[in-house]
C-alpha cells in the first residue's frame, strides 16, 4: 500500500526541462495594433520587429507551472502574448527549483500601437524607441524593469502610465516617447526618470511613490518646473531656484522645451543628477 505514494514522489523528482515556443505574424494591411503582454516570471525583452513582421515571440518556459499566450484577433487587430501560470490546483511534490524562463517579443514599428504590459516576478528590458506608440500602460509587481526610448517615437503618444508595486523601474530618454502625459505610481521600490530626448513640446509628468527613492536625471538644456509633496522624505534642491512651493531650473521661462514635474513621496527622497 505504500508503493504508490513512493512512485508518485519519485516521478515528481525526475529531471525536467524547459519547453520552447515561437510565434510570428507577417505585416500585411494592418492599420494599427493593440498588444497585450502578460509575463508572470523570468526574463523578458521587448523591441521593435524587423521590417515585414507585425509581431513575433520566442519563449522558453517551465511547462509544469506556466503556459504560453498567443492569440490574435484580426477583426480588432489585437494580439495577446506572454506566459501565464497554469492555474492548476492540487499538491505537487517536487524538490527541483523553478526552471529559468525567458521571452523575447518584437512588435512592428510601422503601425500605430496601443501597448498594455503586465509583469510579475520579472527582469524586463523594454526597448520602445522607434515604435509608433499611441498609448502605453505598464503594471509591475516584483519587477526590475528598464524602459528605453533609444529612438524618437515617429507617431503621437497620448499617455504613458506606469503602476509599480514592489519594483524598481527606470525610464530612459523620456523625451523620445513623445507622450503628452506621463504618470508613474510606485509602492515600495525606486523610480529613475531620465528626461533626455527630443521633446516635441512641453512635457507633463506626475510621480507618486509611497516608499522609496525617486531619481531624476535632467539635461541642462531643458527647463524643469518641480512641485513637490513630501512626508518624511528628503530633497536636495541644488540647481533649482525656489518660487514659493515651486522649484524651477535657471532660465526655465526661456527654455525651448519645458517639463512640469509633480512629485509626491511619503518615505524616501528625491535625488537629482544633472547631465550634459
Amino acid at each position: 500500500m505504500m508503493a504508490l505514494p513512493a512512485l508518485m514522489i519519485a516521478a515528481g523528482l525526475e529531471a525536467q526541462a524547459t519547453q520552447h515556443t515561437s510565434v510570428a505574424r507577417q505585416l500585411f494591411d494592418q492599420t494599427s495594433l493593440q498588444a497585450v503582454i502578460t509575463f508572470a516570471a523570468g526574463e523578458v525583452t521587448l523591441r521593435p520587429a524587423p521590417s515585414g513582421i507585425l509581431y513575433r515571440m520566442s519563449a522558453d518556459y517551465d511547462p509544469e507551472r506556466y503556459v504560453p499566450l498567443s492569440r490574435y484577433d484580426s477583426e480588432i487587430q489585437l494580439v495577446t502574448l506572454g506566459l501565464q501560470p497554469t492555474g492548476q490546483g492540487g499538491l505537487r511534490v517536487s524538490s527541483r527549483e523553478h526552471l529559468a524562463q525567458a521571452a523575447d517579443i518584437e512588435l512592428s514599428r510601422m503601425v500605430p500601437l496601443d501597448l498594455d504590459i503586465t509583469l510579475g516576478a520579472a527582469e524586463a528590458t523594454l526597448e520602445m524607441g522607434g515604435l509608433r506608440l499611441r498609448r502605453v500602460k505598464l503594471e509591475t509587481a516584483g519587477t526590475r524593469a528598464v524602459v528605453r526610448f533609444a529612438q524618437v517615437n515617429p507617431g503621437r503618444c497620448d499617455t504613458l502610465s506606469v503602476k509599480a508595486g514592489a519594483a524598481e523601474v527606470t525610464l530612459e530618454s523620456l523625451g523620445n516617447s513623445r507622450c503628452q502625459s506621463i504618470r508613474i505610481e510606485g509602492g515600495a521600490g525606486g523610480v529613475t526618470l531620465d528626461l533626455a530626448g527630443a521633446w516635441s513640446g512641453d512635457g507633463k509628468i506626475g510621480v507618486a511613490v509611497a516608499v522609496g527613492q525617486v531619481k531624476l536625471r535632467i539635461p541642462r538644456d531643458i527647463g524643469v518646473e518641480l512641485t513637490l509633496e513630501q512626508f518624511l522624505s528628503s530633497f536636495e534642491p541644488s540647481g533649482f531656484v525656489r518660487d514659493g512651493k515651486i522649484w524651477r531650473t535657471p532660465g526655465y521661462a526661456q527654455a525651448s522645451h519645458r517639463v512640469s514635474l509633480n512629485l509626491s513621496t511619503t518615505v524616501g527622497g528625491v535625488n537629482v543628477a544633472w547631465v550634459p
